[in-house]
């Protein structure tokens, strides 16, 4: 791999595939929660195709609130451009690029509730590659 170049992966596109929210009366401006991170990768046989979802599940630690996104990302290789395998790609570029989009979306979801908006911290996403697995085997990280 040439660090002085891009890697020639193309983010293809990006869905949300789950979106549940649930909250009770009660909920507190400061409550703590348990943020729990999972990925799944699936390459193509051809292995120029990745699929890659993640999701983020966030409960309060008096069960008053609940949150869970996923998301699925593609993406490519694009062809003469390759400068990097998809599964070195899927260790950290993957997630960085569809983390932030959960974010939004769980901040966005519980602004519209009413409630004070999660803003999820910033995570280590070297977690997520040493928990990550591929052929569709769930990792997580908490």
């Amino acid at each position: 791999m040439d660090k002085s170049k891009q890697p020639g992966i193309s983010f293809d596109d990006i869905i949300l595939k789950e979106l549940v929210f649930s909250s009770k009366e009660g909920f507190s401006d400061r409550p703590e929660f348990n943020i729990q991170l999972e990925s799944n990768i699936s390459l193509s046989p051809e292995e120029d195709k990745l699929t890659y979802e993640m999701s983020c599940e966030i409960k309060d630690s008096n069960d008053f609130f609940y949150i869970k996104c996923t998301m699925i990302g593609y993406f490519s290789v694009m062809k003469g451009k390759e400068n990097m395998t998809l599964k070195e790609y899927s260790n950290i570029n993957a997630p960085a690029s569809i983390f932030p989009y959960i974010r939004e979306t769980i901040a966005s979801t519980t602004t519209r509730a009413g409630i004070p908006p999660v803003i999820i911290p910033p995570v280590n996403l070297n977690l997520i590659k040493k928990s990550s697995k591929t052929e569709n085997e769930k990792g997580s990280l908490q």
